[in-house]
Parts: structure tokens; sequence; C-alpha cells
């Protein structure tokens, strides 16, 4: 995050600057920073600890965040969820999507995080911007994180046990598609036609020993698609509709992550999400805290889960323990985003105390 710095081949004038800053002298640091950027003035680093220095001493008045999208916001599957989370936190709204656009406090979505976009991010954050980032779809951990130290802090998809060492970061459940979310009471487990159901590719990791083993309890229904967002997949009515009709959605993980859409997707449509966990590492529980959603290490466990719920009656009042947990979850999650947004744009006058973990 942004207050690391890399001493490697530096000045002593800068080594001491950094270490006055660590201790508080603010203006001496300063001074001697302007020394270090008259004899290096593309020193990135030195102008980055002398721009902190400003922000700490010359604090300019809060205004409520802009939200500005880097991409077209009506593609996105998140904007639903994302303006979910947001609501009172946000003043206007802005498309850019060409990394132009500054405002002196902006909540930024972006997604494929390369090189050439850090520039954005720097030239906001020397120009006083006050910057949340909400860095969306990097499943595999393969964008460039390095505009990451230019914002007051980052909201994410996709949980990390290294990047949850780092302070100032947020990670976000992926939600429900947009144009997924209903409302209305849910149908009630034993008025619905599938006991369980599947939409979707079946070449990803466990999935085909998802289908293989369920295959084998009587009530399924599946749709077998040619891969993500592909021509043959339901289209979110009808995907809606299907599990609008079952009980149970398993929920296997995708290429990279065990985290799916289609956790939060079978939540809001009043059903029992089955999901996956490893040996070492329950990453549900990790994400989300305490959850009533059944947690299996493999499928074979989950078909006999699922017959063992089946048979003793148990499926109706599991359903409305997952619906009463996500009732409850979706505002306690939106007022701990509004905290989150208002600790990293309205830091405490005497320093910043930042928590090391959000809980969900």
């Amino acid at each position: 995050m942004k207050y690391s710095f890399s001493v490697a081949g530096q000045s002593e004038e800068f080594r001491s600057a950094l270490r006055r800053f660590e201790q508080g002298l603010f203006e001496k640091a300063g001074e001697q920073l302007m020394g270090v950027l008259r004899n290096e003035p593309g020193n990135q680093e030195a102008m980055r600890l002398l721009r902190l220095i400003e922000r700490r001493l010359w604090p300019k008045p809060n205004t409520p965040p802009v939200l500005v999208w880097q991409f077209r916001p009506f593609e996105a599957w998140e904007y639903d969820w994302v303006h979910l989370l947001l609501q009172g936190s946000i003043g206007a709204e802005h498309v850019d999507n060409t990394w132009s656009y500054l405002a002196p406090s902006m909540i930024v979505v972006d997604n494929r995080l390369v090189p050439g976009k850090v520039p954005y991010y720097q030239r906001a954050f020397e120009n006083g911007c006050k910057v949340i980032l909400i860095h969306l779809s990097d499943e595999a951990f393969n964008d460039d994180l390095t505009a990451y130290k230019y914002c007051e802090a980052v909201i994410r998809n996709y949980r990390s046990d290294v990047l949850a060492e780092q302070a100032r970061l947020m990670f976000l459940p992926l939600g429900y598609k947009t144009g997924f979310a209903r409302t209305g009471l849910s149908k009630p487990a034993e008025l619905r036609k599938h006991l369980w159901s599947f939409a979707g590719d079946p070449n990803k990791l466990s999935r085909s020993e998802m289908l293989n083993t369920l295959a084998q309890v009587d009530g399924g229904s599946w749709h077998l698609t040619s891969g993500f967002n592909a021509s043959d997949c339901l289209s979110t009515t009808d995907y809606r509709a299907l599990m609008d009709e079952s009980v149970v959605i398993p929920c296997p993980g995708g290429w990279s992550n065990l985290e799916t859409f289609r956790v939060y997707e079978a939540l809001e449509a009043g059903c029992i999400p089955f999901v996956e966990k490893r040996k070492g590492y329950d990453y549900y529980r990790a994400l989300l805290g305490p959850h009533p959603m059944p947690t299996v290490a493999t499928w074979v466990e989950g078909a006999a889960r699922l017959r063992k719920l089946r048979d003793d009656g148990a499926l109706p009042a599991l359903q409305q323990e997952c619906m009463t947990w996500w009732a409850d979850y979706k505002p306690r999650l939106k007022g701990t985003v509004a905290d989150f947004v208002s600790a990293a744009l309205n830091p405490p006058p005497d320093g910043e105390i930042w928590p090391r973990t959000y809980p969900g």
C-alpha cells in the first residue's frame, strides 16, 4: 500500500527525510525532500512522500466522493451490487473510461489493471485527490497492483491471504449479476421443483466431480454450457427462474478462485449454497465470517450431506437460516463499506488508525 517506500538506491538525504516522517517531524522532512527533488527532479518516491506530508499538514476540505467508472458500467456484472453497497456514501457519478477525470474525492471503479493505468492514479495523487479504488475482476491475481500505493484505500474482489496482510484494503464479496436481484418473498423449499440444480461450464476444476456425484442424488436439474458468458448460457431471467425452483445450489470453484457469483445469486434467490473449502483454507469463512452455508471438502461429502439434510427434513429450516443470514449480512456489509470509505477519506487529525481486517 502507499506507505511502503523503497530506500534501495536512495540518497542519505531521502533516508533522513523518511526517518523524520516516521517520527512525525513533517515540516523538517518536507524541507529535506525539497532538497532531494532539486537534485533529482524525477525522484518519484520523494515526490510521493512530499505529497503525503502536504496531506497531513494541509488537508483539503472534505467533499462527497464522485463515483468514477473506468469502463462502461452497464456492461459490468457488478453494477447493481456496487450501487447497493455505496448507496449513501457517494455524491455524483461519472463515466470516464479515459483515465483522465479528476475530482478532489473519488471512488474509482476499475478492472484489468496494467502498468499503463498507473500514471492516472499517480497524477490524481500528486494533484491532491483522494482516491478509493474498487478493483474488480482480478480472479487470477494477475493485475498490476502498483496503482494501489497512490490510493487512500482499496476495495477489491477475491480474497487473498497474501494481500490480507496489507492495511487499507477491504475484500468485497462478488455479489450477484446485474439484473438478478428481485423483490418479494422467496418460495419455500418444500414448494420448489428441484432438490438441486446447476447451470454453467462443467469443465472447471471440481465441477465434473460435482456433477458426476450429485447426478446420483435424485431431484437434480442441470444446464451445461460451453464457457463463461457463452451464447448457450441461460439468460439472466431464465437463470433466476431455475434458481427460484431449486432448493440447493452446489457452488464449485472457478478456474483460479473458490469464489463465484453463483454463491450470492443462490442466496439472493433464497437457495442453500453448498460451497467448497480446502485443507487449511476455509475461504468463505475468512471472507464472510461465520455463515450457515454448508461447506464441503469433496463432493462425495457434499452428496452425503445433501441426502442427510433431505432425509432428516432439515432443508426448510436451513433455507430459512440462509435467507435470514443473507438479509442481515447485506446491510451490515453496506455499513462496513461506508465506514471504510469514511475512514479513508476523513482520517483522524492525530493520525490514521486502521484495523488490519474488516469483519463481514
